[in-house]
């Protein structure tokens, strides 16, 4: 093999690509999967799609990666064809040398995207025994699955097919693992210890947060994690993924804030990715001592997230708690908008002005109601900065943020139990500021899916009753008062022709002529002769 040329093991399928997305979902990729890497070391076999970025970041300097499209191959091959510790096999995953084992093996991507038209149709059970046999005892499988029933599926229609649809999807394969429990069983009955799990937001190929289950598990991180998640979810109506062109069903930043609330965030999530370790012999468990785990690869992180646009980690505190790699404390509590919601649904309204008041009233102003959370003290923190969060594609103010808490008090239902009047602008009243900038704000909202689409048309339908009863209201009062004037005048102009109103005018007609003569006579004496 010459430098900067692939190794055809066979299978390997001529005029195709992963890489570049165009016959289907581009690789897996981005900057959080990237911090896990670190957990990876030694002889590292990388399979399926994934990121030249994200292979850029691997530790280690004994690299083997196998992908199924020639034009990928060729792409890598050349991008890495001045290290030559690095080899780039094109083919099927059968054909790949089973020895020597290998220290890691990385499949962010999951097993599906490795079966050639060339080669056999393998099961995710064949595909999964192939691969964890080429992993020496105490070697580290890093492996992402996406989830079937999460939450980048449930609120979308079906995508349309691609070219990359011609095998039967992994929900028709009984080998795959339902779910993340018997995923978990399965690494379990071949030897795998699992190290960490973290749930993917997003989506399972590019997310923007990664959140480990200890931190899904911890109450006390309730407004941090939603927060976060809220932050994660696309503003379109699109998700990257899947390319979808149309609004879905029903908000998908709701439905994570309503799985969250339950306890189910972490079976719904849109992917997982588990960091296990083979077993060196069997009934035993692995070291995970600094010591140990400096032999393959270091400790990862407890959550990674894209903030600001920079990455940042969630460790463990070395008192305990959970703090950011700069040493700051992640903070505890809920978020203003989860309090508002809150006491909005329990009608309880001095306690809503005053936490509306308090925070229209401090620095932290400008920041949307779910991006400050207010911890058991009274403290508050923005868990983003103000100058970048955005609402769409409009900076948003405080103006913007009231109008997005009344939009999400009105998705939950509960606009109806605020003060009459606009919500926004009530809101606004009760946080102590002028309502007059809030009327008719309904053009500043987007379409977040066809549930708020539904609860917009009933909220618009209700209005248009209300604005139809008044002015059936001002017309029955129009038609009576035009009644009672035109019998009025009817009495008036009967009155007007009887002898008794014809003498009164005479007389009255009379008094007037006297009165003039009267004034005449008068100015006549006051005169000097």
């Amino acid at each position: 093999m010459t430098p900067g040329s692939p190794r055809l093991l066979g299978g390997e399928m001529l005029a195709w690509s992963d890489l570049d997305g165009s016959r289907g979902p581009g690789p897996v990729g981005g900057p959080t999967l990237a911090a896990l890497l670190t957990a990876v070391g030694g002889r590292t076999l990388v399979v399926g799609p994934h990121h030249p970025d994200l292979l850029d970041a691997l530790p280690s300097t004994d690299l083997t990666i196998l992908v199924r499209g020639l034009a990928d191959a060729e792409t890598l091959a050349a991008r890495y064809a001045d290290r030559p510790e690095v080899q780039v096999y094109c083919g099927s995953p059968e054909r790949l040398p089973t020895s020597p084992q290998y220290d890691s093996l990385v499949a962010l991507d999951g097993l599906g995207r490795l079966a050639s038209v060339e080669g056999p149709e393998l099961s995710w059970t064949d595909r999964f025994d192939l691969l964890t046999s080429m992993l020496r005892p105490t070697g580290r499988l890093l492996l992402g699955a996406e989830n079937p029933l999460g939450l980048h599926r449930l609120p979308f229609p079906p995508p349309p097919r691609t070219d990359s649809d011609w095998t039967a999807p992994d929900e028709y394969d009984h080998t795959r693992p339902a779910g993340l429990p018997r995923l978990r069983d399965r690494l379990a009955a071949s030897g795998l210890w699992t190290v960490g799990t973290w749930a993917t937001f997003p989506s399972p190929r590019t997310p923007t947060a990664l959140l480990g289950t200890e931190l899904l598990a911890d109450a006390d991180l309730a407004g941090f994690l939603q927060a976060t998640l809220s932050a994660t979810q696309p503003t379109g109506a699109a998700d990257s993924d899947r390319q979808v062109a149309v609004p879905p069903f029903a908000d998908p930043a709701r439905l994570t804030m309503l799985a969250l609330r339950h306890g189910g965030v972490t079976e719904s999530a849109p992917g997982w990715v588990l960091l296990t370790e083979r077993l060196a012999a069997a009934g035993s468990t692995p070291d995970l001592s600094d010591e140990a785990t400096d032999q393959v690869g270091g400790r990862p992180p407890a959550g990674v997230l894209m903030r600001d646009g920079r990455r940042r980690e969630v460790r463990r505190g070395p008192a305990g708690g959970w703090r950011f790699a700069d040493g700051t404390v992640v903070p505890s509590g809920r978020t203003v908008e989860d309090l508002a919601l809150t006491a909005t649904a329990r009608r309880e309204l001095p306690g809503l002005r005053a936490l509306l008041t308090a925070w229209q009233a401090g620095p932290l102003a400008d920041v949307p109601a779910d991006q400050v959370v207010v911890t058991p003290d009274g403290a508050w923190h923005a868990v983003a900065a103000t100058e970048s969060v955005q609402v769409g594609s409009v900076q948003v103010g405080s103006v913007r943020v009231l109008r997005r808490l009344a939009a999400r008090t009105a998705d939950a239902g509960l606009a109806h139990l605020l003060p009459p009047g606009e919500p926004a602008a009530t809101l606004a009243a009760l946080s102590g500021r002028e309502p007059e900038s809030f009327a008719d704000d309904r053009t500043q909202t987007t379409a977040r899916g066809w549930r708020e689409l539904l609860i917009d048309r009933d909220e618009l339908a209700r209005e248009l009753a209300e604005a139809r009863a008044l002015a059936q209201w001002y017309e029955r009062t129009l038609a009576e008062r035009d009644r009672e004037l035109t019998r009025l005048r009817q009495i008036v102009s009967l009155l007007s022709g009887t002898p008794t109103a014809r003498a009164a005018r005479a007389l009255l007609a009379g008094a007037r002529s006297a009165r003039r003569s009267a004034r005449t006579a008068l100015h006549h004496l006051r005169r000097p002769t």
